[in-house]
Parts: C-alpha cells; structure tokens; sequence
C-alpha cells in the first residue's frame, strides 16, 4: 500500500490549476482537516462515527493527491458492521494511518515552507 510519491503534485496542480498560493492554502486545509479527522477516530467509537471519520478523511485526502492516506481510509471504512467491526483490527489500521498521516503532513509542511 505504501509508494514513494506521499501528495501527488500533478493531480494537485491540475486541480489547482498551477497557481502555488491556492495550493499552498489546499495543502494548509488538509492538514487542519488529517489532524481533526485522525482525532476523532477511536477504536471503540459507533459505526457511524467511525465511518463518518474515515470517510472524510479519504475524500481531503485524495482531494490532494494522498493516495496512501485515502487508502488506508478506505480500509478504515470497511471497519463496521456486526461482522468487521473488530476494535484490536481498528487499532492497528488506526495506527497505520496515524503513521501515514504524520508522514504527509510532514511532507505538506515541507512543500508550503519550500514555496
């Protein structure tokens, strides 16, 4: 699940239409919205709330071009129901994610510090 390339910067400047400012501001979105979503995932939290995390997260981050982040989530997501909702697999995808989402941010960071 993990490649090299952490934000896809051709989906990111098609999007923004190669203008670095907005991109810069996208980019300071998404990590607002990777620290809020990452928090409120809680292994033992309701279905919804859990999916409802996931799913958000996975659309602000293949809205950047965070393939592995969406990913992850998209896993996360599957995680509900009588059947799959299995709080030690929530915990160790979480922490996968967290993982995931430390290292984009950091690489975020580095793209608006580098503009």
């Amino acid at each position: 699940m993990s490649s090299k390339v952490l934000i896809d910067l051709d989906h990111l400047d098609r999007y923004v239409a190669g203008d670095r400012s907005l991109r810069d501001e996208i980019l300071g979105i998404f990590e607002e919205q990777a620290d809020m979503w990452t928090r409120m995932l809680e292994p033992h939290a309701d279905d919804a709330a859990w999916k409802d995390a996931a799913h958000a997260l996975k659309g602000a981050s293949r809205g950047v071009g965070a393939w592995d982040v969406g990913d992850i989530c998209a896993e996360a997501e599957k995680l509900v129901g009588e059947e799959q909702r299995d709080v030690a697999r929530r915990s160790v995808v979480l922490e996968e994610l967290r993982q995931k989402v430390h290292e984009t941010v950091a690489e975020v960071r580095r793209l608006r510090d580098a503009s």
